[in-house]
């Protein structure tokens, strides 16, 4: 009986406060309506990628004639994509296009390094998902890079041109590395080719010391011409390696044989013809000099869809703060009743 009592009663003192609390409701709706029509509007432009397609990274895998590949390992899409995500995240990059653009000059902010944090940094954001693509069944990442700002024109600009940038400067740095791989291989190649010519010289210029002193001996045995009867005969020579060998003297080749010899190895006019290898490390060089990668040739990332200028706001979002500041008086509105109920009973 009392809990009806009390029940009539507190609708009657919502009968009697009526007025108030109609006005505490709509001065909370008042409120949030100032607050949601005096927030700056902002806009958010979005960009959609996925990774190149093969034939933008195929310039820089190598090859020479005789199937020699400059890098260890093929570079894929997945490589060159993945590197252009960090560099896309990188603080260092987004400083570059924000500060080489001066964009800090349309944000009417004196203090640039907080206008970059404030007004460009925190504005970007990175959504990565991952598919299984039926083209190539393996896991593709496709990357939605978004950019908030209070001119939806200026969004998708400045969002499209500094995808654009980070591209550009990860295809470069690919392919300058490339460049210099190419570089580099040919002066190894070149630096051998010196090598193999030096070590054949020096050869060359032993072989006739050993068969001076073998004519020498000739002369002195009157071995005129090979020795057939002798041949039996064996020195024991070491070799580089430490291994032991048998082999009959040379100055049992006899005086004509080792003149003859000696003549062609001094007289040899064309000397190359006669090193191992020479021919493919002289092809291998003049291969990578008619090879340059071109930055052109070479796409860090395949824009899926570009940034356009957004038509609709992105905030304030106008009817929920409406309607959370009605909610808002609505429970101020319900305490204050219950309160008034509460003091008036005790």
């Amino acid at each position: 009986m009392n809990d009806d009592i009390n029940l009539s009663n507190l609708f009657q003192k919502i009968r009697e406060t009526q007025k108030t609390l109609i006005s505490i409701i709509s001065l909370s709706i008042l409120f949030s309506l100032i607050y949601a029509f005096t927030q700056e509007e902002t806009f958010k432009a979005e960009a959609y990628l996925i990774p190149p397609e093969s034939r933008y990274t195929q310039p820089l895998n190598v090859f020479l004639e005789d199937g020699y590949r400059l890098t260890r390992e093929e570079i894929e899409p997945s490589d060159i994509y993945r590197v252009f995500m960090l560099n896309l995240q990188s603080r260092k990059y987004q400083r570059k296009y924000f500060f080489d653009n001066k964009l800090y000059d349309t944000l009417n902010e004196k203090d640039y390094e907080k206008s970059f944090t404030e007004n460009f940094h925190k504005n970007l954001n990175f959504t990565i998902e991952s598919k299984i693509t039926s083209r190539d069944f393996r896991e593709q990442q496709f990357l939605t890079v978004s950019f908030i700002h209070t001119n939806p024109t200026q969004a998708a600009e400045w969002l499209n041109n500094y995808i654009k940038m980070v591209s550009k400067i990860t295809a470069r740095d690919f392919v300058d590395g490339i460049n210099i791989l190419i570089k580099n291989t040919k002066k190894t190649f070149e630096s051998e080719i010196t090598s193999k010519k030096n070590l054949a010289l020096k050869i060359t210029q032993d072989r006739i010391i050993q068969l001076e002193e073998a004519l020498d001996i000739a002369i002195k045995l009157n071995i005129i011409d090979r020795d057939i009867g002798s041949s039996n005969q064996q020195s024991v020579v070491i070799s580089e390696d430490e291994s032991v060998h048998l082999r009959s003297p040379i100055y049992l080749y006899g005086v004509n044989a080792l003149k003859a010899e000696i003549s062609a190895l001094k007289n040899r006019k064309n000397k190359d013809s006669f090193i191992n290898g020479l021919r493919q490390l002289e092809q291998k060089v003049k291969s990578l000099e008619s090879i340059r990668v071109n930055v052109s040739d070479v796409k860090a990332t395949q824009i899926d869809q570009k940034a356009i200028p957004p038509e609709v706001r992105h905030s304030p979002k106008r009817k929920l703060i409406v309607l959370l500041g009605a909610l808002f008086g609505f429970v101020i509105a319900f305490f204050y009743i219950l309160l008034s109920f509460i003091i008036r009973r005790n």
